[in-house]
């Protein structure tokens, strides 16, 4: 292109959004945006206690905290409020450690583990006080039975509480079908719509919603560095992924991938976690 060809006033354009443009990179790295390294005080996941001290929970009342994962829960539950603390969850292995704590902290008597499913509760009609749970519906494939089951299992009028994790605009649909594939999670199951709407078909009324994002994550990350834990994984990861398949195989390999990218895309707004404060209609 020729001299004569260069239209000034769209060089100058150019040069004026490039020198726009940089001036707000080169401060980024300075003080003046100070502002993004304070803390802004993120709760832990004792937030959801917090919720639970509002339903008057005594120790007259029975928990089940479905999908329990190691049972921690139940403990809190026996420990905070005295009250009796069922878990279940598909996966029963991890339960042998924390069964024999609250036996040893003498919470024996209030806390018991069973392996079942949300989708066919064992338990009787109208069982339980309340029902807590918290990162299990993102495996659920039939959110309203599973849901049904949970009002189910409560005593009329009962509440419930619903930690989960769901997709937001910024997830794109492959992100989300390596995340799916990898960790065993029902695409749907992250879409809030069809939460809501399964929350309400199982006969659940939602008393409050709290939207905590990436509150939890930064928790974390501000008491033991996690995320920026788990993103030095991924790059390490990448970077010698041959020789680690070959160690750990694939299926290993792609699950703690997986993993680590659910935890930096909490952070970056492609994830975002909820609270849902609901009751059984009658």
């Amino acid at each position: 292109m020729s001299a004569a060809n260069i239209n000034p006033n769209r060089l100058s354009t150019t040069e004026a959004r490039l020198e726009d443009i940089y001036t707000h990179l080169w401060a980024a790295h300075t003080d003046e945006f100070g502002i993004l390294d304070q803390s802004l005080k993120p709760r832990s996941w004792a937030m959801l206690f917090d919720i639970v001290a509002a339903w008057n929970i005594d120790a007259n009342a029975t928990v089940l905290d479905v999908g329990c994962g190691r049972g921690n829960h139940c403990l809190d539950f026996a420990t905070r409020f005295g009250c009796h603390a069922v878990g279940l969850d598909r996966v029963f292995s991890p339960l042998g450690r924390t069964r024999s704590i609250a036996r040893e902290q003498g919470y024996g008597d209030l806390v018991a583990y069973l392996q079942g499913s949300i989708d066919h509760l064992p338990f009787s009609d109208a069982a339980f006080d309340l029902v807590w749970c918290r990162d299990v519906l993102v495996h659920v494939q039939d959110l309203t039975r599973a849901l049904g089951e949970c009002a189910r299992v409560l005593k009329p009028r009962g509440p419930m509480l619903v930690f989960t994790t769901l997709a937001t605009d910024l997830m794109e649909p492959r992100e989300t079908e390596r995340l799916c594939t990898a960790l065993a999670i029902e695409p749907e199951s992250l879409n809030r719509s069809t939460l809501e709407q399964a929350i309400e078909a199982a006969g659940f009324r939602i008393e409050g919603r709290q939207d905590v994002g990436s509150e939890l994550m930064e928790y974390y990350e501000e008491r033991d560095r996690r995320a920026s834990r788990e993103l030095m994984r991924i790059a390490r990861m990448r970077r010698n992924r041959e020789k680690l398949v070959k160690e750990w195989g694939a299926s290993r390999f792609e699950t703690a991938q997986a993993l680590y990218h659910w935890i930096v895309y909490q952070l970056l707004g492609k994830l975002a976690s909820r609270i849902y404060s609901v009751q059984k209609a009658s």
